[in-house]
């Protein structure tokens, strides 16, 4: 496929990510057909879309009839069929099930152009297996946005067993033509770069509370000393445990006993007490937002969690699934990590 080629994207799921992936790709002069199963859905995402543009407008950060142009390349359906046709990139953005996605693209080879790319906007899933699901799987590839897709820069272009040199070209120059960086993934491995690293991390965190340590402690010595932009209960919270909690189970399908959900994160999800998204999670969301004072972390030592940080990004390097500068890169842009694990790991080397 020539570079220039795709200029329609079909966007299968209209949930959080599916609609700020319509708006970017919009945003960047692709005509986006944006697919669900049910109209309400796909109507708040429309709805959602023209929020944020207006919010833009008013903030002198996009002209009125720029973001006019946007919302009208933006069209709903549906129709499967009708989404795919004439679409030259398919992006699927359903939820994290396995079998869900593999149903989903089935149905989706079945109706969409024979040049087509497949692209699946999975956080820790194999591209490899979805790519089985397809009759094209040289042209199957993860091209993974972070929430949310209008703000942060990072997507991982992940290869699965069969995709070719040039669906991954193709993805990495459509990535940076929608304003995005893209990193190539060298390995189809669970979590891939910035999930593996930093999931791993937030587990290791809610472990500690086995130990005695409290969530503000650790909150606390983790964002006043070392420099993260939040805790790791508070970004679980923000994140949503259940997304935290499925990741950690694949993890601990695919890479063994020792990524299993810590106790605290297990309860809070059997609870439904999922963080912001329920008003409640590690802490709640019912009134004025926590706040933990600098104070609340003494006695917390945070090379507890910077070493379990450094030790996870090693595993990645070790097992091929990127390089260390292309692992700092991605936890830098993808989890807005002050510095790259290996950067820390230098910098305690030369103190």
């Amino acid at each position: 496929m020539e570079k220039g080629q795709v200029q329609r994207i079909a966007v299968i799921g209209a949930g959080v990510m599916g609609r700020g992936i319509a708006q970017v790709a919009a945003s960047s002069g692709f005509e986006v057909r944006l697919f669900d199963i049910e109209q309400r859905i796909l109507e708040g995402a429309l709805e959602e879309v023209r929020s944020n543009l207006r919010r833009m407008v008013e903030r002198g950060r996009l002209k009125e009839e720029e973001a006019l142009r946007v919302q009208g390349r933006i069209s709903t359906t549906l129709s499967m069929p009708a989404a795919v046709e004439g679409a030259g990139l398919v992006i699927e953005a359903v939820p994290e099930s396995l079998d869900l996605k593999r149903r989903v693209w089935s149905e989706i080879s079945a109706s969409a152009s024979l040049s087509a790319i497949f692209a699946t906007n999975t956080s820790s899933l194999s591209i490899t297996s979805m790519s089985e699901a397809v009759s094209r799987p040289e042209r199957f590839i993860g091209m993974h946005f972070f929430n949310p897709p209008t703000v942060m820069k990072l997507v991982e272009v992940i290869p699965g067993a069969y995709t070719s040199g040039e669906t991954v070209e193709a993805v990495e120059h459509i990535a940076e033509r929608m304003g995005k960086t893209p990193v190539i993934v060298k390995k189809d491995s669970p979590g891939f770069i910035v999930n593996r690293v930093l999931i791993t991390y937030l587990n290791e965190a809610a472990k500690l509370l086995e130990m005695g340590y409290t969530k503000e402690q650790i909150d606390s010595g983790m964002q006043y000393g070392a420099g993260m932009p939040l805790g790791p209960f508070m970004l679980m919270d923000l994140i949503g445990l259940d997304i935290v909690y499925s990741i950690l189970k694949v993890f601990e399908e695919r890479l063994g006993p020792s990524y299993r959900p810590a106790p605290a994160i297990e309860r809070l999800f059997g609870e439904r007490k999922l963080g912001r998204k329920t008003s409640e999670g590690f802490y709640s969301y019912r009134g004025a937002p926590p706040r933990i004072p600098e104070d609340a972390g003494r006695g917390f030592h945070v090379k507890l969690l910077t070493d379990a940080l450094i030790s996870e990004a090693r595993k990645v390097v070790e097992e091929g699934v990127a390089d260390p500068e292309t692992v700092d890169k991605a936890l830098k842009l993808g989890a807005n990590l002050p510095m790259g694990p290996f950067e820390m790991a230098s910098r305690e080397a030369s103190r």
